[in-house]
Protein backbone atom coordinates (compact mmCIF):
# COMPACT_ATOMS: atom_id res chain seq x y z
CA UNK A 1 0.00 0.00 0.00
CA UNK A 2 1.47 3.41 -0.69
CA UNK A 3 -1.22 5.59 0.60
CA UNK A 4 -4.03 5.29 3.23
CA UNK A 5 -5.79 7.09 5.66
CA UNK A 6 -8.98 8.31 6.59
CA UNK A 7 -10.60 10.51 4.77
CA UNK A 8 -13.72 11.61 6.82
CA UNK A 9 -15.82 10.35 9.52
CA UNK A 10 -16.27 6.91 8.08
CA UNK A 11 -14.11 7.04 4.77
CA UNK A 12 -11.23 5.38 4.40
CA UNK A 13 -8.76 5.83 1.17
CA UNK A 14 -6.81 3.47 0.12
CA UNK A 15 -3.96 3.25 -2.77
CA UNK A 16 -1.19 1.06 -4.03
CA UNK A 17 1.04 0.26 -6.79
CA UNK A 18 0.16 -1.05 -10.38
CA UNK A 19 1.39 -4.02 -11.71
CA UNK A 20 1.75 -4.32 -15.18
CA UNK A 21 -0.16 -6.52 -17.25
CA UNK A 22 -3.13 -6.65 -14.53
CA UNK A 23 -6.53 -5.01 -14.92
CA UNK A 24 -8.19 -6.60 -11.86
CA UNK A 25 -7.76 -6.04 -8.16
CA UNK A 26 -9.36 -7.40 -5.18
CA UNK A 27 -9.14 -5.98 -1.91
CA UNK A 28 -9.76 -7.92 1.32
CA UNK A 29 -10.66 -6.24 4.86
CA UNK A 30 -11.02 -7.35 8.34
CA UNK A 31 -13.64 -5.72 10.47
CA UNK A 32 -12.50 -5.71 14.79
CA UNK A 33 -16.03 -7.58 15.54
CA UNK A 34 -15.10 -10.46 12.60
CA UNK A 35 -12.99 -13.24 12.79
CA UNK A 36 -10.83 -12.64 9.31
CA UNK A 37 -10.14 -10.84 6.49
CA UNK A 38 -13.10 -10.83 3.62
CA UNK A 39 -12.96 -9.75 0.39
CA UNK A 40 -14.73 -5.91 0.24
CA UNK A 41 -14.09 -4.78 -3.58
CA UNK A 42 -12.78 -5.99 -6.88
CA UNK A 43 -11.55 -2.78 -8.64
CA UNK A 44 -9.81 -2.49 -12.07
CA UNK A 45 -8.56 1.14 -10.43
CA UNK A 46 -5.60 1.39 -7.92
CA UNK A 47 -7.38 3.21 -5.20
CA UNK A 48 -10.65 2.65 -3.52
CA UNK A 49 -12.78 4.95 -1.19
CA UNK A 50 -14.18 2.74 1.54
CA UNK A 51 -16.88 3.86 3.28
CA UNK A 52 -18.05 2.14 6.50
CA UNK A 53 -21.79 2.81 7.99
CA UNK A 54 -20.79 1.75 11.11
CA UNK A 55 -17.54 0.23 12.40
CA UNK A 56 -16.73 -1.04 16.24
CA UNK A 57 -16.09 2.28 17.55
CA UNK A 58 -12.23 3.54 17.89
CA UNK A 59 -10.84 0.24 16.44
CA UNK A 60 -8.55 -0.46 13.68
CA UNK A 61 -9.41 -1.99 10.26
CA UNK A 62 -7.18 -4.01 8.54
CA UNK A 63 -6.40 -4.30 5.07
CA UNK A 64 -4.55 -5.74 1.43
CA UNK A 65 -4.90 -6.43 -1.93
CA UNK A 66 -3.62 -9.17 -4.02
CA UNK A 67 -3.22 -8.88 -8.13
CA UNK A 68 -3.39 -12.92 -9.39
CA UNK A 69 -0.87 -14.43 -6.95
CA UNK A 70 0.67 -11.74 -5.21
CA UNK A 71 -0.12 -10.30 -1.97
CA UNK A 72 0.48 -6.52 -0.48
CA UNK A 73 1.12 -6.00 3.22
CA UNK A 74 -1.15 -5.35 5.80
CA UNK A 75 -2.48 -1.90 6.63
CA UNK A 76 -4.63 -0.20 9.34
CA UNK A 77 -7.19 2.58 9.37
CA UNK A 78 -7.81 4.19 12.70
CA UNK A 79 -11.87 4.75 12.77
CA UNK A 80 -13.99 7.23 15.16
CA UNK A 81 -17.51 6.75 15.06
CA UNK A 82 -18.35 10.71 14.69
CA UNK A 83 -21.98 10.13 12.73
CA UNK A 84 -25.29 10.17 14.63
CA UNK A 85 -26.73 6.49 15.73
CA UNK A 86 -30.10 6.34 13.34
CA UNK A 87 -33.22 5.93 15.57
CA UNK A 88 -35.40 3.18 15.57
CA UNK A 89 -39.19 3.93 15.48
CA UNK A 90 -41.77 2.48 17.26
CA UNK A 91 -44.36 -0.67 16.88
CA UNK A 92 -46.97 -1.11 19.77
CA UNK A 93 -47.27 -1.17 23.73
CA UNK A 94 -49.30 -3.53 24.77
CA UNK A 95 -50.59 -5.93 27.77
CA UNK A 96 -48.87 -9.35 26.52
CA UNK A 97 -50.48 -11.85 29.32
CA UNK A 98 -53.84 -10.59 30.36
CA UNK A 99 -52.46 -13.50 33.07
CA UNK A 100 -49.26 -12.00 34.44
CA UNK A 101 -50.44 -8.70 33.22
CA UNK A 102 -47.10 -7.10 31.72
CA UNK A 103 -46.95 -4.06 29.46
CA UNK A 104 -44.99 -5.36 26.47
CA UNK A 105 -43.04 -2.95 24.36
CA UNK A 106 -42.24 -3.76 21.00
CA UNK A 107 -40.27 -1.29 18.06
CA UNK A 108 -38.24 -1.39 14.83
CA UNK A 109 -34.63 -2.24 14.79
CA UNK A 110 -32.40 1.01 14.13
CA UNK A 111 -30.93 0.81 10.79
CA UNK A 112 -27.58 1.17 11.81
CA UNK A 113 -25.41 -2.11 12.09
CA UNK A 114 -23.84 -1.01 15.04
CA UNK A 115 -26.10 -0.63 17.16
CA UNK A 116 -25.35 -1.85 20.57
CA UNK A 117 -28.76 -1.83 22.03
CA UNK A 118 -31.57 0.48 23.13
CA UNK A 119 -32.30 2.70 26.03
CA UNK A 120 -36.24 2.21 27.63
CA UNK A 121 -37.14 5.55 29.49
CA UNK A 122 -39.98 5.50 31.21
CA UNK A 123 -42.33 8.62 32.52
CA UNK A 124 -42.80 12.01 31.06
CA UNK A 125 -40.27 13.41 31.41
CA UNK A 126 -37.79 10.48 31.84
CA UNK A 127 -37.63 9.29 35.18
CA UNK A 128 -36.30 5.54 35.14
CA UNK A 129 -33.89 3.95 32.54
CA UNK A 130 -33.69 -0.04 31.54
CA UNK A 131 -31.45 -1.46 28.48
CA UNK A 132 -31.96 -4.26 25.79
CA UNK A 133 -28.85 -5.00 24.82
CA UNK A 134 -28.68 -6.31 20.66
CA UNK A 135 -29.49 -4.50 17.71
CA UNK A 136 -32.23 -6.99 17.05
CA UNK A 137 -33.79 -7.52 20.58
CA UNK A 138 -36.86 -5.17 19.85
CA UNK A 139 -39.29 -5.82 22.78
CA UNK A 140 -39.30 -5.37 26.46
CA UNK A 141 -41.50 -6.57 28.99
CA UNK A 142 -41.40 -3.63 31.25
CA UNK A 143 -41.35 -4.79 35.51
CA UNK A 144 -44.48 -6.33 37.39
CA UNK A 145 -43.80 -2.73 39.28
CA UNK A 146 -45.62 -0.74 35.96
CA UNK A 147 -49.30 -1.28 36.97
CA UNK A 148 -50.59 -2.14 33.61
CA UNK A 149 -54.38 -1.23 34.86
CA UNK A 150 -53.13 2.67 34.09
CA UNK A 151 -51.24 4.44 31.54
CA UNK A 152 -47.59 5.28 31.31
CA UNK A 153 -45.19 6.97 29.02
CA UNK A 154 -42.44 5.44 26.99
CA UNK A 155 -39.56 6.66 25.30
CA UNK A 156 -36.94 4.43 23.38
CA UNK A 157 -32.89 5.26 21.62
CA UNK A 158 -30.66 3.29 20.00
CA UNK A 159 -27.30 3.70 21.08
CA UNK A 160 -23.74 2.29 19.17
CA UNK A 161 -20.53 0.98 20.51
CA UNK A 162 -19.42 4.58 21.55
CA UNK A 163 -22.39 5.08 23.30
CA UNK A 164 -23.70 7.33 21.20
CA UNK A 165 -27.37 7.75 21.51
CA UNK A 166 -29.98 8.48 18.78
CA UNK A 167 -32.96 10.57 19.14
CA UNK A 168 -35.42 9.89 21.63
CA UNK A 169 -38.75 8.32 19.85
CA UNK A 170 -42.35 10.27 20.11
CA UNK A 171 -44.00 9.12 23.81
CA UNK A 172 -46.12 6.38 23.20
CA UNK A 173 -48.62 4.43 25.77
CA UNK A 174 -49.79 1.64 26.49
CA UNK A 175 -54.17 0.77 26.33
CA UNK A 176 -55.82 1.16 29.37
CA UNK A 177 -59.37 0.97 29.91
CA UNK A 178 -61.54 1.70 32.75
CA UNK A 179 -64.75 0.76 33.61
CA UNK A 180 -67.13 2.19 36.11
CA UNK A 181 -71.08 2.47 37.65
CA UNK A 182 -73.09 4.50 39.80
CA UNK A 183 -74.16 2.96 42.77
CA UNK A 184 -76.66 0.82 42.33
CA UNK A 185 -76.77 1.71 38.75
CA UNK A 186 -77.12 -1.27 36.00
CA UNK A 187 -75.49 0.64 33.65
CA UNK A 188 -71.49 0.48 32.77
CA UNK A 189 -69.43 3.27 31.70
CA UNK A 190 -66.33 2.47 29.65
CA UNK A 191 -64.15 4.56 28.81
CA UNK A 192 -60.62 4.52 27.03
CA UNK A 193 -57.46 6.50 25.97
CA UNK A 194 -56.53 7.26 22.66
CA UNK A 195 -53.97 5.25 21.30
CA UNK A 196 -51.79 6.88 18.99
CA UNK A 197 -48.07 4.29 18.91
CA UNK A 198 -48.75 2.30 15.72
CA UNK A 199 -46.70 3.36 12.84
CA UNK A 200 -49.31 3.11 10.14
CA UNK A 201 -51.76 4.55 12.59
CA UNK A 202 -54.94 2.97 14.44
CA UNK A 203 -57.47 2.27 11.85
CA UNK A 204 -60.43 0.20 14.39
CA UNK A 205 -61.01 0.34 18.08
CA UNK A 206 -62.81 -2.74 19.84
CA UNK A 207 -64.18 -3.11 23.00
CA UNK A 208 -64.07 -6.78 24.19
CA UNK A 209 -66.61 -8.01 26.92
CA UNK A 210 -68.00 -10.52 28.89
CA UNK A 211 -71.12 -10.63 30.53
CA UNK A 212 -70.38 -12.88 33.56
CA UNK A 213 -73.84 -14.47 34.89
CA UNK A 214 -74.19 -16.96 37.92
CA UNK A 215 -73.94 -19.98 35.89
CA UNK A 216 -72.82 -18.77 32.24
CA UNK A 217 -70.46 -16.39 30.98
CA UNK A 218 -71.32 -15.14 27.36
CA UNK A 219 -68.65 -12.99 25.19
CA UNK A 220 -69.11 -9.80 23.26
CA UNK A 221 -67.72 -7.24 21.12
CA UNK A 222 -68.32 -3.66 19.86
CA UNK A 223 -66.18 -1.99 17.41
CA UNK A 224 -65.55 1.94 16.81
CA UNK A 225 -63.85 3.14 13.37
CA UNK A 226 -60.67 5.15 14.65
CA UNK A 227 -61.94 8.33 12.78
CA UNK A 228 -65.42 9.08 14.77
CA UNK A 229 -64.45 6.69 17.96
CA UNK A 230 -66.14 8.48 21.44
CA UNK A 231 -63.28 6.71 23.08
CA UNK A 232 -66.49 5.69 25.73
CA UNK A 233 -69.42 3.28 25.39
CA UNK A 234 -72.37 2.69 27.59
CA UNK A 235 -73.45 -0.34 28.45
CA UNK A 236 -76.89 -1.59 30.03
CA UNK A 237 -77.17 -4.72 31.72
CA UNK A 238 -80.15 -4.70 33.01
CA UNK A 239 -80.73 -8.82 33.44
CA UNK A 240 -79.94 -8.96 37.25
CA UNK A 241 -79.07 -12.59 36.68
CA UNK A 242 -75.53 -10.98 35.40
CA UNK A 243 -73.16 -10.48 38.00
CA UNK A 244 -70.28 -8.16 36.93
CA UNK A 245 -69.18 -7.76 33.47
CA UNK A 246 -65.39 -8.05 32.17
CA UNK A 247 -63.87 -5.98 29.57
CA UNK A 248 -60.74 -4.90 27.13
CA UNK A 249 -59.68 -2.62 24.41
CA UNK A 250 -57.86 -3.32 21.50
CA UNK A 251 -56.69 -1.04 18.95
CA UNK A 252 -56.02 -2.61 15.12
CA UNK A 253 -53.94 -0.98 12.63
CA UNK A 254 -55.15 -0.80 8.99
CA UNK A 255 -55.01 -4.15 7.63
CA UNK A 256 -54.85 -5.55 10.73
CA UNK A 257 -51.14 -5.26 10.27
CA UNK A 258 -51.08 -5.02 14.32
CA UNK A 259 -52.90 -4.98 17.35
CA UNK A 260 -52.39 -3.94 21.09
CA UNK A 261 -54.56 -4.87 23.71
CA UNK A 262 -55.55 -3.32 27.45
CA UNK A 263 -55.89 -5.31 30.40
CA UNK A 264 -58.97 -7.13 31.08
CA UNK A 265 -60.95 -4.66 33.96
CA UNK A 266 -63.95 -6.42 35.89
CA UNK A 267 -66.71 -4.68 37.44
CA UNK A 268 -69.07 -6.69 40.02
CA UNK A 269 -72.65 -5.23 39.80
CA UNK A 270 -73.34 -2.66 43.27
CA UNK A 271 -76.39 -5.20 44.97
CA UNK A 272 -75.51 -3.71 48.20
CA UNK A 273 -74.90 -5.82 51.21
CA UNK A 274 -77.52 -8.74 51.81
CA UNK A 275 -78.88 -10.18 54.55
CA UNK A 276 -77.07 -13.33 56.00
CA UNK A 277 -80.25 -14.98 57.58
CA UNK A 278 -83.78 -13.86 57.41
CA UNK A 279 -86.48 -15.95 59.62
CA UNK A 280 -89.84 -16.51 60.39
CA UNK A 281 -89.63 -17.43 64.27
CA UNK A 282 -93.05 -18.30 64.73
CA UNK A 283 -96.75 -17.88 63.04
CA UNK A 284 -99.79 -18.63 65.34
CA UNK A 285 -103.18 -18.00 64.89
CA UNK A 286 -105.33 -15.83 67.49
CA UNK A 287 -109.60 -17.22 67.49
CA UNK A 288 -110.65 -14.25 69.57
CA UNK A 289 -109.34 -11.64 67.02
CA UNK A 290 -109.58 -13.38 64.86
CA UNK A 291 -105.96 -12.81 63.28
CA UNK A 292 -102.43 -14.61 63.07
CA UNK A 293 -99.93 -13.55 65.28
CA UNK A 294 -95.72 -13.51 63.59
CA UNK A 295 -92.55 -13.02 64.81
CA UNK A 296 -88.60 -12.46 62.91
CA UNK A 297 -85.45 -13.09 63.42
CA UNK A 298 -83.39 -10.67 61.00
CA UNK A 299 -80.02 -9.90 60.43
CA UNK A 300 -79.15 -7.20 62.96
CA UNK A 301 -77.23 -5.23 60.31
CA UNK A 302 -80.80 -4.71 58.92
CA UNK A 303 -82.77 -3.23 62.06
CA UNK A 304 -84.62 -0.91 60.91
CA UNK A 305 -84.87 -1.02 57.30
CA UNK A 306 -87.72 -2.32 55.08
CA UNK A 307 -88.94 -5.70 54.80
CA UNK A 308 -92.07 -7.08 52.46
CA UNK A 309 -94.30 -9.68 54.48
CA UNK A 310 -96.09 -12.00 51.78
CA UNK A 311 -98.99 -14.45 52.26
CA UNK A 312 -100.51 -17.46 50.38
CA UNK A 313 -103.70 -19.23 50.74
CA UNK A 314 -105.25 -22.50 50.76
CA UNK A 315 -108.05 -20.46 48.53
CA UNK A 316 -105.37 -18.52 46.33
CA UNK A 317 -102.06 -19.86 46.09
CA UNK A 318 -99.97 -16.73 44.73
CA UNK A 319 -97.86 -14.89 47.31
CA UNK A 320 -98.82 -11.27 47.69
CA UNK A 321 -98.03 -8.59 49.99
CA UNK A 322 -99.63 -8.36 53.67
CA UNK A 323 -97.57 -5.43 54.68
CA UNK A 324 -94.36 -3.41 54.36
CA UNK A 325 -92.30 -3.42 57.60
CA UNK A 326 -89.70 -1.38 58.89
CA UNK A 327 -88.61 -3.02 62.26
CA UNK A 328 -88.86 -6.35 63.41
CA UNK A 329 -91.75 -6.14 65.83
CA UNK A 330 -94.36 -8.63 66.09
CA UNK A 331 -96.73 -8.31 63.42
CA UNK A 332 -100.72 -9.64 63.97
CA UNK A 333 -102.47 -10.35 60.57
CA UNK A 334 -105.98 -9.48 61.00
CA UNK A 335 -106.92 -10.14 57.45
CA UNK A 336 -108.08 -13.26 57.97
CA UNK A 337 -110.97 -15.13 56.62
CA UNK A 338 -111.99 -17.53 58.71
CA UNK A 339 -113.49 -20.46 56.23
CA UNK A 340 -109.77 -20.76 54.71
CA UNK A 341 -108.18 -23.47 56.37
CA UNK A 342 -104.47 -22.73 56.03
CA UNK A 343 -102.02 -19.77 55.25
CA UNK A 344 -98.52 -19.84 54.20
CA UNK A 345 -95.95 -16.59 55.05
CA UNK A 346 -92.73 -15.48 54.04
CA UNK A 347 -90.50 -12.80 54.84
CA UNK A 348 -88.38 -10.88 52.23
CA UNK A 349 -85.89 -8.55 52.87
CA UNK A 350 -84.16 -6.54 49.84
CA UNK A 351 -80.61 -5.62 49.54
CA UNK A 352 -79.33 -1.95 49.36
CA UNK A 353 -80.02 -1.62 46.11
CA UNK A 354 -83.21 -2.98 46.40
CA UNK A 355 -82.09 -5.26 43.60
CA UNK A 356 -82.65 -8.80 44.87
CA UNK A 357 -83.92 -10.01 47.93
CA UNK A 358 -82.77 -12.48 50.65
CA UNK A 359 -86.37 -14.80 51.31
CA UNK A 360 -87.15 -16.64 54.17
CA UNK A 361 -88.41 -20.54 54.49
CA UNK A 362 -92.15 -20.74 54.65
CA UNK A 363 -94.48 -21.12 57.23
CA UNK A 364 -97.73 -22.03 57.39
CA UNK A 365 -100.31 -21.78 59.69
CA UNK A 366 -103.71 -24.24 59.87
CA UNK A 367 -107.08 -22.69 61.01
CA UNK A 368 -109.69 -24.83 63.28
CA UNK A 369 -112.30 -26.17 61.47
CA UNK A 370 -115.59 -23.55 61.05
CA UNK A 371 -118.25 -24.88 62.43
CA UNK A 372 -122.26 -23.36 61.75
CA UNK A 373 -121.47 -19.24 61.10
CA UNK A 374 -125.08 -17.98 62.63
CA UNK A 375 -125.83 -15.25 64.93
CA UNK A 376 -128.58 -15.83 67.22
CA UNK A 377 -130.59 -13.08 69.41
CA UNK A 378 -132.70 -13.15 72.94
CA UNK A 379 -136.37 -12.25 72.59
CA UNK A 380 -136.17 -10.99 75.85
CA UNK A 381 -134.34 -9.11 78.19
CA UNK A 382 -134.96 -7.52 82.14
CA UNK A 383 -132.82 -4.27 82.29
CA UNK A 384 -132.39 -4.80 86.00
CA UNK A 385 -131.68 -8.63 86.16
CA UNK A 386 -127.90 -8.60 85.76
CA UNK A 387 -128.06 -11.99 84.16
CA UNK A 388 -130.36 -10.70 80.91
CA UNK A 389 -130.35 -7.07 81.17
CA UNK A 390 -128.56 -6.57 77.87
CA UNK A 391 -129.29 -7.65 74.15
CA UNK A 392 -126.30 -8.74 72.31
CA UNK A 393 -125.91 -10.97 69.32
CA UNK A 394 -124.33 -14.91 70.06
CA UNK A 395 -122.09 -15.62 67.60
CA UNK A 396 -122.23 -19.87 67.14
CA UNK A 397 -118.52 -20.52 65.08
CA UNK A 398 -116.79 -18.03 64.26
CA UNK A 399 -117.34 -14.30 65.99
CA UNK A 400 -118.40 -11.97 63.44
CA UNK A 401 -116.10 -9.36 61.08
CA UNK A 402 -118.38 -6.69 60.97
CA UNK A 403 -122.03 -5.84 62.57
CA UNK A 404 -124.37 -3.16 63.09
CA UNK A 405 -127.83 -3.15 65.05
CA UNK A 406 -130.82 -1.10 65.00
CA UNK A 407 -133.55 -0.74 67.62
CA UNK A 408 -137.28 0.50 66.78
CA UNK A 409 -140.73 1.14 68.37
CA UNK A 410 -143.76 0.12 67.25
CA UNK A 411 -143.91 3.28 65.36
CA UNK A 412 -140.82 2.96 63.21
CA UNK A 413 -138.87 5.24 65.85
CA UNK A 414 -135.39 4.30 65.90
CA UNK A 415 -134.04 4.46 69.23
CA UNK A 416 -130.50 2.53 69.34
CA UNK A 417 -127.68 2.23 67.12
CA UNK A 418 -124.58 0.53 66.87
CA UNK A 419 -121.82 -0.49 64.66
CA UNK A 420 -119.37 -1.58 67.26
CA UNK A 421 -119.12 -5.65 67.77
CA UNK A 422 -120.15 -6.28 71.54
CA UNK A 423 -121.90 -3.58 71.94
CA UNK A 424 -125.05 -4.32 73.61
CA UNK A 425 -128.56 -2.56 73.92
CA UNK A 426 -129.32 -1.33 77.63
CA UNK A 427 -133.28 -0.73 76.98
CA UNK A 428 -132.70 2.88 77.26
CA UNK A 429 -133.26 6.01 74.44
CA UNK A 430 -130.19 8.58 75.49
CA UNK A 431 -129.43 7.29 78.78
CA UNK A 432 -133.72 6.94 79.29
CA UNK A 433 -134.99 3.92 80.28
CA UNK A 434 -137.94 2.70 77.41
CA UNK A 435 -141.01 1.65 78.77
CA UNK A 436 -141.96 -1.96 79.18
CA UNK A 437 -142.78 -3.59 75.61
CA UNK A 438 -142.45 -5.28 72.40
CA UNK A 439 -139.73 -3.45 70.38
CA UNK A 440 -138.52 -4.37 66.77
CA UNK A 441 -134.47 -4.84 65.77
CA UNK A 442 -132.84 -5.24 62.63
CA UNK A 443 -129.41 -6.57 62.41
CA UNK A 444 -126.53 -6.87 59.96
CA UNK A 445 -123.63 -9.19 59.98
CA UNK A 446 -120.99 -9.78 58.20
CA UNK A 447 -119.23 -12.86 58.89
CA UNK A 448 -115.70 -14.47 59.05
CA UNK A 449 -116.45 -16.26 55.74
CA UNK A 450 -117.29 -13.37 53.90
CA UNK A 451 -120.81 -13.59 54.27
CA UNK A 452 -123.31 -10.59 54.70
CA UNK A 453 -126.71 -11.35 56.87
CA UNK A 454 -129.56 -9.43 58.05
CA UNK A 455 -131.27 -10.09 60.89
CA UNK A 456 -134.91 -8.89 61.98
CA UNK A 457 -137.06 -9.73 64.79
CA UNK A 458 -138.57 -8.77 68.08
CA UNK A 459 -137.78 -7.95 71.50
CA UNK A 460 -139.58 -7.71 74.71
CA UNK A 461 -138.27 -5.32 77.34
CA UNK A 462 -139.45 -6.70 80.77
CA UNK A 463 -139.63 -4.16 84.17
Amino acid sequence: MERYYVAGHQVGYLQWNALPGTTQYTLYRHLPNETGYRACAVVADTQYYDTLHRVVCGDTVGYYVTAETLRSDTVGLYYEDNLPTAPCHLRVAEVWDSTTEHILLSWYASPDTDVMGYYICQGNPCRDFDTVWGRTNTSYHCDTAVDAHEEHSFRILAFDSCFQASPLTPYYHNPVLHLSAKPCARKVHAQWNRYINMPDSVATYILWYRLVGRDSTTLHHQGFAAATCPFSYDLDVPDLDIVAVEARMSAIGHGDSLGASSCWERLVFDQGDTAEYVRIASAVYDETLPAVHLTFDVDSTFAGREYRLLRASAKDTAFSTVAVLRNTDPYSDPDINRTVPHYTYRLEVPDLCGQRVTVSDTVGVDLPPVGDITAYFPNIIRPEDPDNGRFCPYYLSPLAAGYSLDIYNRWGLRLWHTESLGDCWDGTRDGEAVPQGTYVFRAHVRHADGTDKTYTGNITVIR
